[in-house]
């Protein structure tokens, strides 16, 4: 028996979503295709990227003699292209393409979002659910303390005569050993009044707290992470459906609500 033949081995390149988006976007430029192209043909390139049948068909800087035609027109003369420039590729990688073609699917805000973040490299922040506690700023150019909010009410505090009778009947000394009152007479920093009934008042203050980041912060951050999400997943689902030439996609593992494990 002859031997059995070898098995194919696929020698593509195994990448998740995210990286081939930043390779796409930020090394191919793949989103940015359609900029050299004349408003007819761009008009022509993006009714055949929604499904519109059209009798043009834009690639490059023009394949249907639109610039030549202009340049002509401008020039007085015609025009050598020159070809391609010797260490820069003719043309876009065949699965770069496809990724712009996907990209070019998607809500136009929604494509903006994903572009963006391709093109610096990372995903878009998401906020906790419960944000930490910080002390609550009024709007004012002064620096350091002078910019917190502060609040301010009078407590009622021990009376120096119960506070002297409790030192009585525990047998402590209204004196120090050096002399010296125990009570003084007013605690240095702080703020009393006596009442009409004898009873002492002391001025609380303090820095009231809020959130970091408010409910609607929180909500306007993590609603651009899902929009985020939710444009990358769909690439992602139609690129699978594609048969990249130099690329196998991995699992998509993007998570949906990441506040929800760390609230």
């Amino acid at each position: 028996m002859g031997a059995l033949p070898a098995a194919a081995v696929d020698h593509r390149t195994v990448i998740d979503i995210e990286a081939l988006l930043v390779w796409a976007v930020q090394r191919q430029c793949c989103d940015r295709t359609d900029i050299a192209l004349h408003p007819m043909e761009r008009s022509a390139s993006l009714a055949l990227q929604h499904g519109r049948h059209i009798g043009v068909i834009a690639e490059g800087r023009s394949a249907d003699g639109v610039a030549t035609i202009l340049d002509r027109n401008d020039i007085g003369a015609d025009i050598d292209g020159g070809g391609a420039i010797r260490g820069i590729p003719p043309r876009l990688h065949p699965d770069a393409e496809r990724v712009g073609e996907a990209l070019e699917r998607l809500p136009a805000a929604q494509r903006r979002l994903v572009a963006r973040h391709a093109r610096l490299g990372g995903r878009p922040e998401w906020a906790s659910l419960r944000q930490p506690m910080v002390a609550a700023k009024r709007p004012s150019d002064a620096p350091g303390r002078y910019r917190h909010l502060t609040c301010a009410e009078w407590e009622q505090t021990p009376r120096r005569s119960d506070i002297a009778a409790l030192y009585h009947r525990t047998g402590r000394s209204l004196f120090l050993p050096d002399g010296r009152k125990r009570l003084p007479e007013e605690e240095k920093g702080f703020s009393f009044r006596v009442g009409g009934d004898g009873q002492r008042w002391l001025l609380v203050k303090w820095c009231p707290l809020e959130p970091r980041l408010s409910e609607a912060e929180v909500a306007e951050i993590n609603h651009l992470y899902s929009l985020w999400r939710d444009g990358v997943l769909t690439l992602y689902v139609r690129l699978t459906r594609l048969e990249l030439r130099d690329h196998i996609l991995r699992p998509f593992s993007i998570p949906g609500a990441p506040w929800d494990q760390n609230p």
